[in-house]
């Protein structure tokens, strides 16, 4: 299941203990409680894990994938991790290769390499405009963007595509030093759905998941009109690589206030419904 909201309707009707209300948040969400959590999977263990066991196709694949970017990079291993199917041992031969990357270094080097690799096109292929056909019918995004849109939108990313004909993701997230944002900090309400159109005015964190790109000249096309947001935050990973510093973009999802000690303001959270969007202008 992709749309978060036919899990939530899954959860309810057979498993609502994985439901709860979230006071910081201010809604429902999907988590697990702490004394059903049996294992913690570590992306970085798990390529270490990797490396010294038997491999099959994709392991070795993925594994070829990291020590190329290795390589190239300079960086460290303890920069990368494995997730998705592989990491916890339930892929299969048409599973994709998850990368994780940590921190903000690495994954400012890697989406360079990972450009230059792609550029060269030798076992780093871009997607076809078919591979993209089929990725906008999985996710469902007929009723959000058009899909010449998405072509384009899509085409301009560095962490994902086809390495040796499987297809890869790589998600970058912060080292733990590195966040300085505190469960509790701030208070989050959501006040509706908000359409706008604005300039980015920083790009700083768009790699990561959780992305964040700050907004100038913000203009509400849709919504409450007398709380126009400052950033657009998004939890999910394809909303990274999403926006570049300077473009001047179109965005629509949740409106959320935040409410901290110091001083509140508005951000725009997209990733959550089945017709948010964050795109270029036309």
């Amino acid at each position: 299941m992709y749309e978060l909201s036919q899990r939530r309707l899954l959860l309810e009707k057979r498993w609502p203990h994985y439901l709860y209300y979230d006071e910081v948040q201010g809604r429902k969400l999907q988590g697990v409680p702490l004394e059903r959590i049996l294992n913690l999977h570590m992306p970085s263990q798990g390529l270490a894990t990797l490396g010294a066991e038997r491999k099959d196709p994709l392991q070795t694949s993925a594994l070829e994938l990291v020590e190329i970017l290795i390589h190239e990079s300079g960086l460290p291993r303890t920069c990368f991790g494995i997730s998705g199917s592989l990491l916890i041992g339930l892929h299969s031969p048409e599973s994709d290769i998850d990368i994780v990357v940590y921190g903000k270094r690495a994954a400012k080097r890697a989406q360079e390499i990972l450009f230059n690799l792609l550029e060269e096109g030798k076992q780093f292929q871009r997607y076809k405009k078919h591979d993209l056909e089929a990725l906008y019918v999985r996710r469902g995004l007929r009723r959000a963007i058009r899909l010449r849109d998405f072509v384009a939108q899509e085409c301009r990313k560095a962490f994902q595509g086809k390495f040796m004909r499987r297809d890869y993701f790589i998600r970058c997230v912060k080292n733990w030093q590195e966040i300085t944002d505190h469960y509790g900090d701030a208070r989050y309400r959501p006040l509706g759905r908000c359409t706008i159109s604005a300039k980015v005015r920083d790009d700083e964190e768009g790699l990561f998941t959780p992305c964040r790109y700050s907004l100038e000249r913000v203009r509400v096309l849709a919504g409450i009109r007398s709380r126009p947001p400052i950033e657009i935050v998004s939890f999910r990973g394809r909303f990274a690589e999403q926006a570049r510093a300077g473009e001047e973009i179109v965005a629509r999802g949740r409106l959320e206030s935040v409410q901290s000690k110091e001083s509140q303001h508005f951000r725009l959270v997209v990733g959550e419904g089945s017709t948010d969007i964050l795109m270029r202008s036309a």
